[in-house]
């Protein structure tokens, strides 16, 4: 995926200016900056979500997206919660639960779930896409230290496991280095990418 962007502004405000930047399968990459910056304006244009920019995103890679929130359906159980979005079968929801620590969890339903149980189903939901390359935007926020760093973790494995690439949001530079991620800063008004 390359992204070639001139610029992005909402209204007469300009949030992003000129910056390329490319990923591909098996590549992991941390956007780090303030909050506010434009972190999260930038990985919506990256996943397709936001097409009000300036410039032009190439690449036909398989894509999915780790939100702030785990985003899911309420009223549907766990299996369903991976099967509905992906088109994957039960058996292989089932698999990617086990794989996240969740596995006698299939049945229940995302309220009878502990954030960090959340979390984890949002990550096997974006992983039984069968992505090449996962977007996250700050998806450990709100854990607390030991949650966090467990999914942390299970995030590096299972990159390492399906050889998926990674744009990672985040404000935090120690995830990016516990994701062995190359760190590129957005900086300025408007923003535009650092080398780290």
């Amino acid at each position: 995926m390359q992204l070639d962007l001139t610029g992005k502004s909402f209204g007469a405000r300009e949030v992003l200016g000129a910056l390329t930047l490319s990923v591909t399968r098996g590549e992991r990459l941390a956007i780090l900056g303030p909050s506010g910056i434009g972190k999260s304006t930038l990985l919506r244009i990256l996943a397709g979500l936001d097409r009000e920019y300036r410039g032009r995103l190439e690449g036909a890679d398989r894509l999915a997206v780790v939100f702030q929130e785990p985003v899911l359906l309420p009223w549907r159980d766990a299996v369903a919660n991976i099967t509905l979005p992906t088109g994957c079968d039960a058996a292989t929801a089932r698999d990617w639960l086990g794989q996240v620590g969740l596995a006698g969890h299939e049945g229940k339903f995302p309220r009878q779930l502990s954030l960090g149980q959340q979390r984890r189903l949002a990550l096997a939901r974006a992983f039984a896409a069968g992505p090449d390359i996962l977007l996250m935007d700050e998806p450990f926020a709100s854990l607390d230290a030991g949650t966090g760093a467990r999914m942390v973790a299970l995030t590096a494995a299972l990159l390492t496991r399906t050889g998926a690439g990674l744009v990672l949001v985040t404000h935090d530079p120690a995830e990016a280095g516990a994701l062995d991620a190359r760190a590129l800063q957005l900086t300025g008004n408007p923003a535009r990418l650092q080398k780290d």
